[in-house]
């Protein structure tokens, strides 16, 4: 630990970080996945599934290597809906591009896919899904580098929340309006990837859509 603990120190005296703000227009163009569609309602982006979907996934067109900071704002607009944000997600082995799922694919078919990756999976606003809050590192579909999770809820529906995600040397970290909700040291980081949100509903005897707004997106790295 202290030895992770020391390039964690050097790695942040090194990098400088470069800012990148993703308009909502933009935004608007990542690649999707699953059924669903994306609107521009003034400086937001709304994202909702629609019949048929088991999620809405959108796919950074850009990979990002080494540190990242990911700050953005979002807002649950229905009860049911899971916020999801992998990042560092790649193919696995020294990939650092991420190949998509066939057009074709449905349901379990993209929990399969994602399962093949390595990347950080932050999932919160999950109270639908009878979860708490979890934060694991996934290296293989049997294999989690670490899991964590929260006692309680942390977030409500039609309200803002100021989102920060963190990699940064050997540090990741997760903050939610300025509170620390994760902060984990990983002494093996992976070295970079695409950044996914995905927002998920209920199905089941009662189907409820996922919906939420998105804003302010900027992301900082190398």
């Amino acid at each position: 630990m202290l030895f992770c603990s020391l390039v964690l120190l050097a790695n942040c005296s090194e990098t400088t970080l470069k800012k990148e703000t993703i308009t909502v227009q933009e935004l608007s163009t990542w690649r999707t996945l699953d059924k669903g569609k994306s609107t521009v309602v003034g400086e937001e982006l709304i994202i909702e599934e629609t019949e048929g979907a088991d999620g809405y996934f959108l796919v950074s067109p850009k990979s990002y290597k080494g540190d990242i900071i990911i700050n953005y704002k979002v807002k649950a607009l229905s009860e049911s809906t899971v916020l999801i944000a992998l990042f560092s997600a790649s193919d696995a082995g020294e990939s650092q591009g991420i190949t998509l799922p066939p057009k074709e694919t449905k349901g379990t078919g993209f929990w399969t896919w994602r399962t093949h990756l390595e990347h950080y999976n932050l999932t919160f606003n999950n109270v639908s899904h009878n979860y708490k809050p979890f934060f694991f590192k996934n290296t293989s579909p049997r294999s989690k580098g670490f899991h964590l999770t929260k006692a309680e809820n942390i977030m409500g529906i039609h309200e803002w929340y100021d989102v920060e995600i963190g990699k940064q040397g050997n540090r990741l970290w997760f903050k939610l309006n300025d509170e620390i909700i994760f902060d984990q040291e990983d002494c093996n980081p992976l070295f970079g990837g695409h950044l996914i949100f995905r927002i998920s509903g209920t199905t089941g005897e009662k189907v409820i859509f996922a919906k939420a707004a998105l804003k302010n997106l900027i992301i900082s790295h190398e």
